[in-house]
């Protein structure tokens, strides 16, 4: 049998199985009838031929299910509006989602409570559930939330709010901690697929099997002259290239603008923050600056790579379908998602826009800001420095990319200090130093392989069709070759 999702089609789907599924690059496929698979995704909906399936050995998954998914008692007690999930049986701690849900008892994996920040008294904590239950059902099992996990991660919307678990920092990031959410998902159905006695196949996340990579950019938001020149010197020195995000509305007016974006351009790479700086709601705005953006460029006489940051982080599927249909390939954001690795973005069961990268939201800018708000001198090179080491020790333990971003002048005023010491940081880690275009073309090229699997009486056969030799197949999780 092939080691492969069936995806349920249903009029409840909203694309976050495929979303998570194609990310994790394991086979699947998309169906509203019964295929002969071991494993099953299903968002609220559970059709009849559902419950044969189960009782004869597979194995279902169930995101979403209400009091009336199910056939049988599946425990319903209520619906609920929740801020927080605990996902630290998965290592992700707890994870923000916001998000309406239905409250089922029982035994399972994960947590939540209907009282937040209540004290625990009496030994009783009441309002406690599992973010994830597990019912046997004939030779099969499943496994279901009242939690739509995955239609959040589809989610819009972004919140200023705390961004680390290991600092004390906010910004104006993703409300939505997709990251953690996929992680715990992407774990339920590799579980799932080894409890039906198959193995959970993927590609590996990195190129020839690197241990993680790292990249930054930088959003330009003016290009002041200090800061371009430093940075630019540090990215020579280091042999990096920075990604410049550049802003038609706040750079026009720079002195020697042609010379800097001629500085830049001769070792990094110069790609598009927009014309106008600022979130722009509707399809037929985002075309317009973008296509002002390209005008103001070829004015310039510079070419530009076509990935794309969103200013101010205010990414919505709007601008995802005015950046796919005006030729971008890729968009690199904190407002729609961080921490994670790239995806496609879906919506209602579309995929909407380029490929997604986000970044860290930790940003020096922010930090400084911050500081004079709380009326405290700004941060030394020191103190920046080890924000980033405790964000790269946790992005690491949690097989995360390690992507960041500022602004020159920001982080530009730091970079001979921090920029070649935050190399030789993760350099001796193992890292692969890359940057932001590198790497989404990478994901691209990722995305376009084809591979197939069999397997039967544990013997797996695996057959590639279109392959790229950067590629690594996991197989549950550990690089296969």
């Amino acid at each position: 049998m092939r080691p492969a999702f069936l995806v349920y089609q249903s009029e409840d789907n909203t694309g976050g199985f495929e979303q998570l599924l194609r990310q994790q690059k394991t086979l699947y496929v998309l169906s509203d009838h019964r295929e002969y698979l071991p494993v099953a995704c299903f968002e609220k909906d559970f059709p009849d031929w559902a419950y044969d399936f189960v009782e004869d050995g597979g194995i279902a998954v169930v995101s979403g299910a209400t009091r009336k998914t199910f056939s049988f008692d599946a425990g319903f007690k209520c619906k609920a509006g929740i801020e927080y999930i605990d996902l630290s049986v998965f290592n992700m701690g707890k994870a923000r989602i916001r998000s309406t849900v239905s409250v089922f008892s029982g035994s399972g994996k994960g947590e939540f409570t209907l009282h937040e920040n209540r004290s625990i008294k009496d030994n009783r904590r009441p309002g406690f559930y599992p973010v994830f239950l597990y019912k046997k059902y004939g030779k099969g099992t499943i496994i279901y939330s009242g939690i739509p996990l995955t239609e959040i991660l589809t989610y819009e919307g972004s919140d200023l709010r705390k961004t680390s678990d290991v600092l004390d920092y906010d910004e104006r990031v993703s409300s939505i901690d997709k990251a953690k959410v996929g992680r715990a998902l992407r774990d339920i159905l590799r579980e799932a697929m080894n409890l039906s006695g198959h193995p959970y196949l993927s590609l590996y996340y990195y190129p020839d099997g690197a241990k993680s990579i790292f990249a930054y950019s930088i959003d330009g938001d003016g290009l002041l002259t200090r800061g371009v020149n430093d940075l630019i010197e540090v990215s020579e020195k280091t042999n990096t290239k920075l990604v410049f995000y550049i802003n038609k509305q706040l750079c026009e007016n720079e002195d020697q603008l042609e010379d800097k974006l001629s500085r830049i351009s001769k070792h990094n790479i110069i790609a598009s923050h927009g014309a106008i700086h600022n979130g722009k709601d509707s399809y037929e705005e985002n075309v317009e600056d973008l296509v002002l953006f390209d005008t103001w460029m070829k004015s310039l006489g510079f070419e530009y790579v076509k990935s794309y940051a969103a200013p101010r982080g205010m990414y919505c599927l709007e601008l995802g379908r005015a950046l796919k249909d005006m030729g971008y390939v890729h968009s690199r954001d904190f407002g729609y998602a961080i921490d994670d690795h790239p995806y496609f973005p879906y919506c209602e069961g579309v995929q909407e826009g380029p490929l997604q990268i986000p970044c860290d939201g930790f940003n020096v800018c922010r930090l400084m800001g911050i500081r004079e708000e709380e009326g405290k001198d700004a941060p030394s090179a020191e103190e920046i420095l080890e924000a980033y080491k405790k964000q790269i020790d946790l992005k690491l333990e949690r097989d995360q990319p390690l992507l960041f971003f500022c602004h020159p002048q920001y982080f530009g005023l730091y970079a001979k200090e921090v920029y070649p010491k935050l190399i030789e940081y993760v350099s001796a880690k193992g890292v692969l130093l890359s940057d932001y275009v590198s790497y989404g073309d990478f994901w691209l090229r990722r995305d376009k392989c084809e591979y197939d699997a069999e397997y039967e009486n544990g013997d797996l056969k695996i057959i590639k069709n279109k392959w790229s030799k950067e590629m690594r197949i996991c197989i549950n999780g550990q690089i296969a070759e």
